[in-house]
């Protein structure tokens, strides 16, 4: 049910219907508080979304706070890294720039450990959105790129191929437009309209895929940019449609609206020589993009107005030029100084991922994945075991020498593996297992009294004497003698582990004795 309605939000926001979005999602979240944590992921990131498509940013840093306490509940990197860009979106469309870069820094990090691939797809556009928001084009493209080639969805999105093409038919666009008015070298003009030529090639890939699956705005979407990002030589046969699409009524707003159509019909004017009428609508489309929301859409619009008043001879201009110049080369040098910042913020957080990985696997039995003999030591040294009863219980599995004996030391392994999942199973979420070496683990219960890991004794080999591993000639199963032993009078933490070792060879001796 969850994720079913976590889809339908989605799709609703991303047709604009932002307020059907939100009501079926706060009518589901009510119905459904116990769902497992990662299903009720995937309908926090689907608000985030709406929040996004209406522009609520402390709605949307809400919801993917929210999502990304869910994911961290669930263990999965996957919804962690997409709640992580999501709320970088929200800090950076607040101005806070560094706070962003870390988020996205973060969802990179996560992303890299996320084995989903559905995830990983979505989590690919979310850091590929915020990238492009930054203008970081070369962080952008890789990320669009990669989720275009991945053919999975943690929601059923039919769309959401067609999302993928206008993401990259966008992405190309942008950086086209920002190439032509910043790089001052010859060859700008042939890498801007190189980048023109794949945003068409993605937008008419987007607007067949769109049709195909029956999504009428993300096909008048990848339309528009199909249309203004036509190569040179078809101006004269896209005049006419391009001075319909700029009389019509209706135009996209997420693409510059008017404004942008606007510039593109002045260019197929200026194109085919009507320079006259170029500079008439040119002039029309920077007034339009006064009204516009992105602040790209005006620099585009207004740039191209002043190069053609330029070329065009016209008194005063060469002034305006000059400066138009030095205003997009002092952008383009800031969006490079946030490139190299972005790239600073991976490197320091893959380095302290790094070291808290290898810090982990320090204290980590490589074979189980529980505790090693060091972390035992370090939880024994810390010195805030004392101020309660704390109990240590030993772990030693019967005859397990015979296992690896009879059936080779594969299935040995495998019934550690079981052995130690038992043992976390049974354990607290405070208590410490540790597998020492061989066939004998630990459990460091903190705050437990004599009676309590009594009790915990039997649950721990109850847990065990469950344990049944597939042979070919039937089920491994194993029982384990446990020895115990708790601080006190006369039992210190550093006595607690000799002690509990003689208590387990005791019980085991008995039993043998009998």
């Amino acid at each position: 049910m969850v994720s079913a309605a976590a889809a339908r939000v989605m799709s609703l926001a991303q047709d604009q219907d932002v307020a059907s979005a939100l009501t079926l999602a706060h009518a589901t979240l009510r119905d459904a508080a116990t769902a497992p944590p990662r299903d009720l992921a995937a309908l926090w990131y689907a608000v985030a979304v709406a929040h996004h498509v209406e522009a609520d940013l402390d709605a949307l840093a809400v919801a993917a706070d929210r999502c990304l306490d869910l994911a961290r509940q669930a263990d999965d990197e996957g919804w962690a890294s997409n709640a992580l860009s999501m709320r970088g979106m929200a800090h950076l469309r607040s101005d806070r720039i560094e706070a962003a870069l870390l988020d996205l820094a973060r969802a990179e990090v996560a992303l890299a450990a996320c084995d989903d691939e559905a995830l990983a797809c979505w989590a690919h556009t979310g850091l590929g959105y915020a990238y492009l928001e930054l203008r970081l084009y070369e962080l952008a493209r890789p990320h669009f790129e990669a989720a275009c080639a991945i053919d999975a969805s943690p929601i059923p999105l039919d769309e959401a191929t067609a999302i993928d093409l206008l993401n990259l038919a966008e992405l190309h666009q942008r950086w086209a437009d920002e190439l032509e008015r910043a790089e001052p070298h010859e060859r700008a003009g042939d890498e801007a309209d190189a980048m023109r030529e794949l945003a068409h090639e993605h937008a008419a890939r987007g607007v067949a895929e769109a049709a195909r699956v029956g999504a009428t705005g993300l096909a008048e979407a990848c339309r528009a940019i199909e249309l203004v990002c036509r190569p040179r030589g078809s101006a004269a046969a896209s005049l006419d449609e391009l001075r319909a699409a700029y009389d019509s009524s209706h135009h996209n707003e997420r693409q510059g609206g008017r404004a942008v159509v606007g510039s593109a019909l002045a260019r197929a004017l200026w194109r085919v020589d009507r320079r006259d009428e170029a500079l008439a609508v040119a002039r029309e489309a920077a007034a339009e993009s006064a009204a516009a929301t992105d602040w790209h859409v005006g620099a585009s619009v207004q740039w191209l107005l002043v190069e053609m008043e330029y070329q065009a001879g016209l008194p005063g201009a060469a002034s305006g030029h000059d400066y138009a110049r030095l205003l997009s080369r002092v952008l383009w040098q800031q969006r490079l100084s946030t490139l190299q910042g972005a790239q600073a913020a991976l490197d320091v957080e893959r380095l302290r991922r790094d070291t808290a990985r290898a810090e982990r696997q320090a204290l980590e039995d490589p074979l189980t994945g529980v505790g090693n003999r060091r972390a035992l030591d370090a939880a024994l040294a810390a010195g805030r075991l004392d101020d309660e009863p704390c109990s240590l219980l030993v772990v030693d599995l019967d005859a397990f020498k015979g296992v690896n004996d009879q059936h080779g030391h594969a299935v040995g392994d495998e019934v550690l593996r079981g052995v130690a999942d038992a043992l976390r199973s049974v354990a607290r979420a405070d208590d410490l297992v540790v597998r020492l070496g061989g066939d004998e683990f630990v459990v460091l219960a903190r705050a437990t009294d004599v009676a309590g890991a009594a009790h915990l004794a039997a649950r721990l080999r109850d847990a065990i004497a469950g344990i049944a591993v597939d042979v070919p000639d039937g089920l491994v199963s194993l029982t384990a003698s446990v020895g115990v032993s708790t601080t006190g009078a006369t039992t210190g933490v550093r006595e607690l582990l000799e002690s509990a070792d003689l208590d387990m060879y005791r019980g085991k001796r008995g039993r043998s004795g009998r």
